[in-house]
C-alpha cells in the first residue's frame, strides 16, 4: 500500500433531513454542520465538498479516517431527534483514492448504496491493520468489501445510471450488460443492500425523486416521470410505501 495514498470519506444522511418539516430541518442541519466540523476538524479531515447531508471528506492517514468514522456515528444520535429510530442513520463510505475520482466515487456508491452503517474497501482495511500492528478493524462495526464486491458495485451502478429513469427496462436485461447469471445478480444485490434488484430500483427512484422534490424541481407528475414511474398515481403509492407521507404533503412541508 502506497504510503502517500490519500482515503476518501464520504458521510451521507440518506433521506432523513429531507424528510423533516422545514424548521427541523434548519435546526437539525446546524447542529450536524457542527458536530461534524468538529470531528473532521480532530481528525484531521479535509473537507472536499458538502451540501446539506453530504460530506466528501479525505485523509492522508487511514487510522484518522477510521477514528473519525467510529467517533461521528457514536455521536450523530446525540445530534437528531430521537423520534423515529428507522431514519435515524447516518451512513459512511471510505476507499483510496487513486487520484482520477474512482476513489471518490467507490466511497459515495458504498455510502449511498450498501446496507451497512459504516463501509470500507478491502485497501482500507489492509492498510490500517499495516499501520497499527496487532490491531484488526471490528466487524459489528465497519463491512469491508471484498474486491469482487467492489467490482459488482461499480458494474452495477455504472449501468443503472444510464437506465434508473426508463420506465420500460426488464429486470432481465441487467445480467448480460453485468456479466453474472441471473442468480448472481440476486445473490449480490441482497448481500450488499438487503433487496432484490427490482426493490432497489424502485427505491434507488424514490430516492431521486425526493430530492428533485424538496428543491422543487417540478409538479408530482413531473417529478414522477423524470423518476422512471409510468404514471402519478403508482409513484404516490411507491413514495407513500417508502416514506410514509405522500408526496403532495411532502410539497406542502417544503415550499
Amino acid at each position: 500500500m502506497n504510503s502517500h495514498a490519500t482515503y476518501i470519506m464520504v458521510i451521507e444522511t440518506s433521506d432523513y433531513l429531507h424528510r423533516l418539516e422545514a424548521n427541523q430541518f434548519n435546526l437539525f442541519t446546524q447542529k450536524l454542520h457542527n458536530g461534524i466540523s468538529k470531528v473532521l476538524n480532530k481528525f484531521n479531515g479535509r473537507i472536499a465538498s458538502h451540501n446539506d447531508n453530504t460530506y466528501v471528506v479525505s485523509f492522508n492517514q487511514v487510522t484518522d479516517a477510521i477514528l473519525c468514522a467510529l467517533k461521528l456515528q457514536y455521536n450523530f444520535k446525540y445530534i437528531t431527534p430521537k423520534f423515529d429510530n428507522a431514519i435515524r442513520r447516518l451512513k459512511i463510505g471510505i476507499a483510496t483514492e487513486t487520484g482520477n475520482g474512482k476513489g471518490t466515487t467507490l466511497a459515495t456508491r458504498m455510502c449511498e448504496i450498501v446496507k451497512d452503517q459504516i463501509v470500507i474497501e478491502a485497501g482500507v482495511k489492509r492498510a490500517y491493520e499495516k499501520e497499527n500492528t496487532n490491531a484488526f478493524i471490528n466487524k459489528e462495526h465497519f463491512r469491508t468489501l471484498k474486491a469482487s464486491e467492489s467490482s459488482f458495485l461499480t458494474r452495477l451502478m455504472d449501468y443503472i445510471e444510464t437506465i434508473w429513469n426508463n420506465p420500460t427496462f426488464s429486470i432481465d436485461d441487467f445480467c448480460t450488460p453485468l456479466g453474472y447469471s441471473k442468480s448472481q445478480v440476486y445473490r449480490k444485490m441482497v448481500s450488499l443492500t438487503g433487496m432484490p434488484l427490482s426493490s432497489f430500483i424502485r427505491n434507488y427512484r424514490l430516492d431521486k425523486a425526493i430530492h428533485l422534490m424538496h428543491f422543487r424541481k417540478g409538479k408530482i407528475m413531473e417529478v414522477a416521470k423524470r423518476s422512471g414511474f409510468a404514471n402519478a398515481g403508482h409513484f404516490s403509492k411507491c413514495f407513500r410505501d417508502k416514506f410514509e407521507i405522500l408526496p403532495s404533503k411532502y410539497l406542502q412541508q417544503h415550499t
